[in-house]
């Protein structure tokens, strides 16, 4: 499976990202605050540090059809391959675009299309778009891009049974779970519930009840990634480290080779 490691452009991240001892799929989010230009500039700061980089690619920050054709040249300038495109939390919008919707097929007809584009799943659903609204939208979505990857989701369970709704309607596309990785638990609660994260953490309230709900982290990253990772429904993971991506890279490595040191005495059983 592969990995991708979703950083913040501030840095701290480039501080990490530079930590790495080898190169790593670092995707670089969009900030309302700081605004999209910036995010351009620290991911050319961080794919010269040798890494793969996703940009998110926030339609409501994109002024108009001028500023994608400097953001995508600023891009492929840098080496940049993949566009994660998603409507943006910018209220009112900046711009001209008020969805991914809008601004994908300007993106996947450019001249200077990245290599890949990705969209967002939602398993849990969106705290301002209705069900029905995200199931048309993906549809239009999906025969432009290369692959889904889904909100921070908590609950394994929401995960697969929304890939297995999303292939019963005819989308086939490879899904990346979005799930913790090595995060201050504190810092996780804030974000989460202003991204609308509810389903999920009430699963756990209910499961596990508050007291263990505080402390996500390790523990929580461990049993998502175990739940999900045997699954063939999955291309891979992507893991929101809100900055702790050297503590995330770490724990990820760890568990790979943890897998492949338990699977080859199964592959060894097998051919004999």
């Amino acid at each position: 499976m592969s990995t991708r490691y979703e950083i913040l452009p501030f840095a701290r991240g480039e501080e990490e990202a530079a930590r790495l001892p080898e190169p790593a799929r670092l995707t670089v989010t969009c900030s309302p605050k700081h605004g999209i230009d910036h995010s351009v500039e620290f991911a050319t700061k961080v794919r010269a540090l040798g890494h793969s980089v996703t940009l998110h690619l926030a339609a409501r920050m994109v002024l108009d059809r001028g500023h994608l054709d400097r953001i995508l040249e600023a891009m492929a300038e840098a080496g940049i391959d993949d566009a994660f495109v998603i409507g943006g939390d910018a209220t009112p919008p900046e711009g001209e675009f008020a969805s991914s919707v809008e601004l994908l097929p300007l993106i996947h007809e450019h001249r200077l299309r990245p290599r890949t584009l990705g969209i967002a799943g939602y398993p849990e659903g969106h705290p301002l778009i209705d069900d029905a609204t995200l199931v048309d939208a993906l549809r239009t979505k999906a025969p432009l891009a290369d692959y889904m990857t889904t909100q921070l989701c908590f609950d394994p369970r929401a995960v697969l049974a929304w890939i297995t709704d999303v292939r019963g309607r005819g989308i086939d596309l490879p899904v990346l779970a979005g799930i913790p990785g090595m995060v201050d638990r504190a810092k996780l609660l804030e974000i989460s519930m202003r991204v609308g994260v509810g389903p999920s953490l009430s699963f756990l309230r209910k499961q596990r009840g508050l007291l263990n709900l505080l402390r996500l982290s390790a523990s929580s990253a461990d049993r998502l990634y175990d739940a999900l990772e045997p699954s063939d429904s999955l291309a891979g993971f992507h893991l929101y480290t809100f900055n702790r991506l050297y503590d995330t890279w770490e724990w990820q490595r760890e568990k790979r080779l943890r897998s492949t040191t338990i699977s080859e005495p199964q592959k060894e059983a097998t051919e004999r």
